[in-house]
């Protein structure tokens, strides 16, 4: 392979991307850093700066060549401080709309737009996972043993034939 040499978002040092000896990270669409040097700032970072970092990287793989970084960046900034969400949130806001509801990716227009309208949905969904967690923790599993299958036989519907109309048979006797 040809060498592709790059400095280290963290420590600045430049190293062949393409050397298999050096373990790699690539931070972002053209940014490289060394495993540990990124290990080292990961453990560093606040909760809201690794959930930011997640939320933004889900986004960039979840619309893949129509992200539109600016007018996320712009959005999610916007509903943290207005609607006061938080990064994890709106993430689990679009795992659930995208992923568990199914919808379709397209319609996003590359963007986070959709969040203000189902966040609220998205929050009752998780908060009745957690109440189903949180009954269902002191609860043992092996009590709930499956009952052996039972198999019915229905048999099959039958068309209604009418009956023939017997007055047409009368009306031709005469």
């Amino acid at each position: 392979m040809k060498a592709a040499y790059v400095k280290c978002l963290y420590c600045g040092e430049r190293f062949n991307r393409n050397d298999l000896n050096i373990p790699t990270k690539q931070v972002s669409a053209r940014r490289y850093a060394h495993l540990s040097c990124w290990e080292k700032h990961q453990s560093e970072m606040s909760k809201e700066e690794r959930d930011m970092e997640a939320f933004f990287e889900y986004v960039r793989n979840l619309f893949k060549e129509d992200y539109n970084h600016i007018l996320t960046k712009k959005l999610a900034e916007r509903y943290v401080k207005e609607n006061n969400y938080s990064y994890s949130g709106m993430l689990k806001t679009l795992k659930w709309y995208y992923e568990k509801e199914g919808h379709d990716i397209s319609k996003g227009n590359g963007s986070i737009g959709i969040i203000p309208y189902i966040y609220n949905q998205a929050l009752e969904y998780y908060y009745a996972l957690y109440k189903a967690q949180k009954i269902n923790a002191s609860k043992d599993v092996s009590q709930y043993i499956k009952s052996p299958i039972r198999e019915i036989t229905i048999e099959s519907p039958r068309t209604f034939v009418p009956s023939p109309h017997l007055w047409l048979e009368e009306d031709d006797k005469e």
